[in-house]
Formats: C-alpha cells, sequence, structure tokens
C-alpha cells in the first residue's frame, strides 16, 4: 500500500487525510502525523495500518460516539450516519458500533421504548412511527412496539386543536379545513379528525359563519 495524498482537512485545520492507493481512508491530527512519520509515496504495511487504527483512529472515533451520545440518546443509523460526516471509514464505524451494541451504549429496541413513552401524550401513534422509521429504527421493531402501545388518540388531537385555536369566538368552513390539513399532517384519520373539530366547537360554543 502505498500513501498517495495527505490533504489539510477543509473543515478541521488540525486534521490531515490520509489516502492510500488513492482512496481515503482515515485522518490524523498534525502531532500524530509528524510522530507517525507519514509522508506521500511512502509504504505503508498492513501491520503499521493496524496500529494507526488501533492507537489512534479507533479512540478518536470510539470517543466521537460517546460525545454524541452525552448529549442525547441516539439509535445505530444516527451514529453511523455522524461518524461517516466526520471521516470514519466503514471499517472502523462497524468496530465502534460493535462495541456500543456489547456494552449496550445503543440499543435500538430501548430507544424506540423510551421515544414512544416521551411522545405517546403529545403526537398520534402514525406521526411517532414515522419518526422512529426515518431515524433507521427498523420496521419490525417500530411494529412491536406500536402494538402494545396505548394512546388516546382523540385527547391528543383535540388538545392539539384547542393550542392552536382556543382564541375563536367564531369558524368558518376555511377554518374547519385548515384544521383537517393541520391534523392530518399530524397522522390522524379523517374520522376522528371530524369528531374532535365537532367536539371542539361544541365545548368553545363558537358561532358557525
Amino acid at each position: 500500500m502505498i500513501i498517495t495524498n495527505i490533504i489539510q482537512n477543509k473543515r478541521f485545520k488540525n486534521y490531515y487525510d490520509i489516502y492510500i492507493d488513492d482512496e481515503y481512508l482515515f485522518f490524523v491530527t498534525y502531532k500524530e502525523l509528524k510522530f507517525l512519520k507519514l509522508k506521500e509515496n511512502d509504504l505503508l504495511s498492513e501491520e503499521i495500518l493496524h496500529k494507526i487504527y488501533r492507537d489512534y483512529v479507533y479512540p478518536r472515533a470510539k470517543n466521537r460516539a460517546f460525545r454524541l451520545l452525552q448529549r442525547r440518546d441516539m439509535p445505530k443509523k444516527e451514529i453511523i450516519k455522524k461518524l461517516k460526516e466526520t471521516g470514519y471509514n466503514q471499517y472502523i464505524i462497524n468496530k465502534v458500533i460493535e462495541f456500543l451494541e456489547e456494552y449496550n451504549f445503543i440499543d435500538d429496541r430501548k430507544y424506540t421504548e423510551k421515544y414512544i413513552n416521551y411522545n405517546k401524550t403529545k403526537k398520534s401513534l402514525k406521526q411517532i412511527n414515522i419518526e422512529l422509521i426515518r431515524k433507521g429504527i427498523s420496521k419490525d421493531i417500530v411494529e412491536e412496539f406500536a402494538d402494545h402501545t396505548e394512546i388516546c388518540e382523540e385527547d391528543i388531537a383535540y388538545n392539539l386543536i384547542y393550542k392552536k385555536y382556543k382564541n375563536l369566538d367564531t369558524i368558518d368552513n376555511k377554518i374547519k379545513r385548515r384544521m383537517i390539513s393541520y391534523l392530518m399532517r399530524k397522522g390522524y384519520n379523517y374520522g376522528l379528525i371530524s369528531k374532535v373539530i365537532n367536539q371542539f366547537v361544541q365545548n368553545e360554543k363558537l358561532t358557525n359563519t
């Protein structure tokens, strides 16, 4: 293997991107670059590459993952995305994910359970499921927890409407259409929406115009 390029990172000036056989592989700090005596056109053995991974790249990637998880819980897919964006290759990412899962620092099942419990008084189950799938949680896990989750969607939908339209004195078809669109975007079906709007109109004693 040949070090074909060493390029200063555009975002982080203290980091240098190392290209092996014309392919980006990892980055090191300026201090590490000098200590390891990495130079363009030099040969890099498998043994030295393994040592660089073991002593520099992997520990730094693992610390990056820890810092991310200190801010908030994340599913596996999001951690992978963040590590890729930082500049770690798939081999290093796989090693980090393997470690995090082995020691339960990440667990998509626990994440799903916490996410549903936190949001079930504010969002429809459909909206929660869509958000979890977008975050990279598998459909099987999402459906498993959704099947065992009880949500009073009628109450949640009513509270959403109340917070947004509580200052109304009158209501017309245009406003009703806005209410319908608003709740549909939140994942509620038309039957429930119609019931909630009628209940809101009655409770608030709104005059139809």
